[in-house]
């Protein structure tokens, strides 16, 4: 008997007759075959590997002083949020490249199909804690990302020479960001809309990223940008 991954009940993507991925939710599970219903109602069934979490979330954090009982931040915030709601968040506080490197190999490698960067930013690149990362050193240290969705919270990264050169250098499925300069608490705000309305919802990504575009245009300025 070959172990099934999932639960019954656990939100998931599961690909349609082209392949695309939608969002589902398992019904029922029997040796490694997972039957479960898309958010409109049709079923389906296909073995358990085929499908992919939507409940597990990356979330990698660098700021100026790292977050504490007292002292909170976007991400870690996100992360306490996505917990109350039935997410997975794999949360991780950084410093420098080399740290960026490693936890971008294991959101890489892991099951999760969603990775969130909560740090600053500026047009080409990312600003951690202790360095600097340039848009074509951040590529290499992401490696391949394909079919993975990528949310950032940093300043400025919405513009397409940073978000085209990402998902054309990486393979990723899809980058969300803002296009100008966002506060931090609206940034905590959005952050945590877009992943309920996901999560909690069923809808797309890009659904989601509609639905808080359309809630908060200015604060945010949120872009898509969708990989090949």
């Amino acid at each position: 008997m070959t172990a099934n991954p999932y639960h019954i009940g656990d939100r998931v993507y599961a690909p349609w007759q082209n392949e695309r991925l939608f969002p589902a939710r398992v019904t029922f599970l029997s040796n490694g075959t997972a039957y479960f219903t898309y958010v409109d109602g049709e079923t389906g069934r296909m073995p358990a590997r085929r499908l992919q979490p939507s409940n597990k979330i990356v979330v990698i954090e660098s700021v100026s002083r790292k977050p504490t009982e007292k002292h909170w931040s976007e991400g870690r915030l996100l992360g306490e949020f996505l917990r109350m709601i039935g997410a997975k968040p794999l949360y991780s506080f950084i410093r420098t490249k080399l740290e960026l490197g490693h936890f971008l190999k294991l959101a890489r490698m892991s099951s999760s199909r969603h990775i969130h960067f909560s740090m600053h930013g500026l047009k080409r690149k990312l600003v951690l804690q202790l360095e600097d990362v340039d848009i074509d050193e951040l590529i290499t240290l992401a490696g391949d990302l394909t079919g993975k969705i990528i949310f950032s919270s940093s300043c400025l990264t919405g513009n397409e020479a940073f978000a085209e050169a990402f998902v054309r250098g990486t393979g990723a499925a899809a980058f969300i960001s803002p296009r100008r300069e966002i506060r931090w608490a609206d940034a905590a705000l959005v952050s945590q809309l877009f992943y309920k309305k996901m999560l909690c919802d069923g809808v797309s990504p890009y659904v989601a990223f509609r639905f808080v575009r359309k809630m908060y245009p200015r604060h945010a300025d949120l872009q898509f940008f969708k990989g090949q």
